[in-house]
């Protein structure tokens, strides 16, 4: 046999793999998650499945009584996969992402003075770390045929006193075309060095005056959650807000676990991908409440512990 069907219940998700595979890696490949605490070392029992139909090897541990055993229960992260098999996973061994919205403490959500921001940077006292600018630039002609690039770099130097400018290449590419669009009027996104000797990045240049559509995302990245708020940057609303568990719970509900884990061969690249899978499902829902559009979110910030940090580099 080439490859063996998996059918998770009560989700109704199929997916093939190859015979031998453990059965909590299979329902990961299928977007099942089972609970494993001890980041599937057999030893926390947390991940006990229901094989309704077909055979599992392996599965049985101290941790299943003799009576769950004879019922069908096992193990996910001990079985192994060796023919077409029908999986239940009990509402123990899962978890509810519409339980952990519902029901979870309201945030606290931190109004931007919008207004106050503009003072202080007029008495010289704060600089945005990201900020869009609508500029006017003169068109070209036989007098000022600078190229684009140039131009855009030499208006903002002139007239926004930024200096130290580098473009994204996708703002190269796409500069020529955007500039010609509106008359040469355009918003330019700037991201500002953390450090003094930093350069300022242009990472975006869009038509017209689009100051008033940006937007910042906050993710905090805890060990078993991870919460997102969309904030209009010119108003300072919430517009948007969802958590959702951090899939990798799945190898480990501690950080030692996940620690452990993330030493085994592939283990941090397996963390950071689950990691970043559960950031994207929380932008495109906080997105969707807000219908705003991904071009106009200016700027992203993560907040994580120390165990959560590497799994983003």
């Amino acid at each position: 046999m080439d490859t063996c069907k998996v059918t998770f219940l009560p989700h109704n998700r199929e997916i093939a793999v190859s015979p031998g595979e453990s059965l909590i890696r299979t329902a990961l490949g299928a977007g099942v998650h089972v609970n494993a605490s001890c980041g599937g070392e057999g030893v926390c029992g947390k991940c006990r499945v229901l094989i309704e139909d077909g055979r599992v090897l392996d599965g049985v541990s101290e941790r299943l009584s003799k009576e769950d055993v004879e019922k069908g229960f096992r193990l996910a992260c001990l079985a192994r996969v060796i023919e077409d098999v029908t999986v239940r996973i009990p509402v123990e061994s899962s978890i509810d992402t519409s339980v952990l919205n519902k029901l979870g403490a309201p945030r606290r959500t931190a109004t931007i003075k919008h207004m106050d921001f503009n003072s202080l940077k007029e008495q010289g006292l704060f600089i945005p770390p990201v900020e869009k600018i609508f500029l006017e630039l003169s068109p070209p002609d036989a007098q000022n045929n600078m190229p684009d690039v140039t131009r855009l770099v030499e208006y903002l130097k002139l007239k926004a006193d930024e200096h130290k400018l580098e473009l994204t290449m996708s703002v190269i590419r796409k500069l020529p075309a955007t500039l010609r669009e509106n008359d040469f009027k355009v918003t330019v996104t700037l991201v500002r060095p953390v450090r003094d000797d930093g350069k300022t990045l242009i990472t975006d240049v869009q038509a017209g005056d689009t100051t008033s559509q940006s937007y910042a995302i906050a993710m905090d990245i805890g060990t078993t959650t991870v919460y997102g708020q969309l904030i209009d940057l010119a108003s300072g609303d919430c517009l948007g807000e969802y958590g959702d568990f951090n899939g990798q719970i799945s190898y480990g509900e501690d950080v030692i676990s996940r620690i452990m884990f993330a030493e085994k061969p592939e283990g941090r690249k397996k963390l950071q991908e689950v990691v970043v899978a559960t950031l994207n499902k929380v932008i495109k829902e906080i997105i969707g409440q807000a219908k705003v559009g991904r071009e106009n979110i200016a700027t992203i910030t993560l907040a994580g512990n120390t165990t959560m940090t590497p799994a983003l580099a």
